[in-house]
């Protein structure tokens, strides 16, 4: 792995005034939040004065990862590649594989497709998730068709565009008609790179390069790098059927790795994968052809595993294809996590709904892919109820209990500091299904009356429905205590 620059590295090209202009208290502060990526180093003013013009160089090249990032897009931009590692445990993944559907100048309704991808916006976890980009296709074979299109897209939503054609004159008319909103350009082969790239130049737009050959795409990138293109992409082409699943695996694999463990700069560009290309022999007869559908999202959930930059996908753009867009999405969301930080929420005492002093108390764990699963199956069944969470780092109910961070100890802490039972007129705790062993010892702990609820958050509507008794359950507590 080509070697991270410390904070110290970065550090010694600075003033160190300690201004405090950028709003850390120390430049050394600043230089650490940089490597993380969490400021951009013109948030220093000092950097932007002529006597630091050759430190801001230093300090630019220094940060700019392997893999180098492209942004593209306009008032919403879209962020790819800019990778320092092979592996997300190793450090982390700081960008995202960017979800594009494709969509081209002869669809009838064009505007209508573009204005309901823009509009996916689906909450899982916490977290709203979205489609990233538009790939709008040339098929007309009209310049200024496709011109007119790509206008028309960059005007009815704010997601970033890619423009594809094989066609360099096609290609500078879309270019030149929405420069402005900064679009994608897709792409420059071994015949076109010429024209194409110069387009790419003198617009200063990012650019695709495409080749099957992996040695002719690394002088593509060289080629185009000296005209003077300065962000650009390499697709090493993407295939389907038997046994060719595996080609793009291991081209996008020397890829990353000739990029970020080998050094070698003509790699270090973001990836670009097309599942979409799946449906180029195919007629409109085979939309309904789910298999076809299938075999596509797979190859982009392939994609994803190794941590290609962008994808592009034609099944999504319809209403009936929502699962292939939710189900790359939510896989994107497992895969994109940071593993340096605990995925964590606030303990606390929580109402969900509008809960009475008779509603139930659940208790779970502040491990944040738990915690608002079970506050959104307790919300969507309309229980109101209270949801008591305890502090166990950040891990989930089946390993807390394993390693003990969430026990009996810990949940009558957790309910006598939230004064839990002060909202209640009964002294009822429902533990996890998966934390039933605790029953008797929380019992005794807590001086309560504990209940086993479903092992999965999903079936506690069913269960408040036919186990919810606080009358029968404060006798059984009662009759015990006396």
């Amino acid at each position: 792995m080509v070697k991270r620059p410390s904070p110290l590295d970065v550090y010694k090209y600075f003033d160190k005034s300690n201004c405090k202009e950028c709003g850390f208290d120390t430049c050394m502060a600043f230089a650490s939040a940089l490597l993380e990526r969490k400021v951009k180093i013109t948030n220093c003013p000092h950097f932007l004065e002529p006597k630091m013009k050759k430190n801001l160089q230093k300090v630019i090249e220094l940060i700019t990862p392997p893999q180098k990032p492209v942004e593209f897009g306009g008032k919403r931009k879209a962020i790819i590649g800019g990778e320092e590692v092979i592996f997300r445990h190793q450090l982390t993944f700081f960008n995202k594989t960017a979800i594009a559907i494709e969509v081209h100048d002869e669809m009838p309704d064009l505007l209508d497709v573009v204005k309901y991808v823009a509009g996916i916006a689906i909450t899982r976890i916490g977290e709203v998730l979205t489609v990233d980009a538009i790939a709008l296709r040339c098929v007309s074979g009209d310049a200024s068709k496709f011109a007119e299109a790509a206008k028309k897209v960059a005007s009815a939503s704010d997601l970033p565009v890619m423009l594809v054609s094989w066609d360099a004159k096609i290609l500078a008319a879309g270019a030149e008609a929405i420069k402005d909103q900064k679009p994608l350009l897709y792409a420059a082969t071994k015949e076109n790179w010429k024209e194409v790239g110069k387009t790419a130049a003198m617009l200063q737009l990012p650019l695709v390069c495409y080749s099957r050959d992996l040695n002719e795409l690394a002088s593509l990138s060289t080629s185009l790098s000296k005209m003077g293109v300065k962000e650009l992409c390499l697709d090493p082409g993407t295939f389907h059927g038997e046994g060719l699943q595996s080609r793009i695996y291991d081209s996008i694999w020397k890829i990353r790795y000739a990029a970020i463990d080998a050094g070698f700069p003509e790699s270090g560009y973001p990836i670009i994968g097309v599942p979409a290309t799946i449906w180029a022999d195919k007629t409109l007869d085979d939309e309904g052809n789910w298999e076809i559908k299938y075999s596509e999202t797979v190859m982009g959930t392939i994609m994803m595993t190794v941590d290609t930059s962008l994808i592009v996908m034609h099944t999504g753009r319809k209403v009936e294809d929502i699962w292939a867009i939710l189900a790359l999405m939510t896989y994107r969301q497992n895969i994109f996590t940071d593993p340096r930080i605990y995925p964590r929420v606030d303990a606390g005492f929580f109402k969900i709904g509008e809960p009475t002093r008779n509603s139930p108390i659940f208790v779970t764990t502040n491990y944040r892919m738990t915690k608002i699963p079970v506050e959104q199956d307790i919300s969507a069944g309309k229980v109101d109820s209270y949801l008591l969470v305890v502090d166990t780092n950040g891990i989930g109910v089946e390993s807390a209990v394993a390693g003990g961070q969430f026990n009996a100890g810990k949940i009558a802490e957790a309910a006598q500091e939230y004064k839990a039972f002060d909202n209640v007129d009964h002294r009822i705790l429902v533990i996890p299904g998966m934390a039933a062993r605790y029953q008797g010892a929380l019992e005794d702990e807590a001086d309560c009356y504990v209940c086993v609820g479903p092992r999965d958050s999903s079936g506690i509507p069913k269960w408040f429905e036919e186990k919810w008794t606080p009358d029968t359950y404060m006798a059984d507590y009662a009759a015990r205590k006396g």
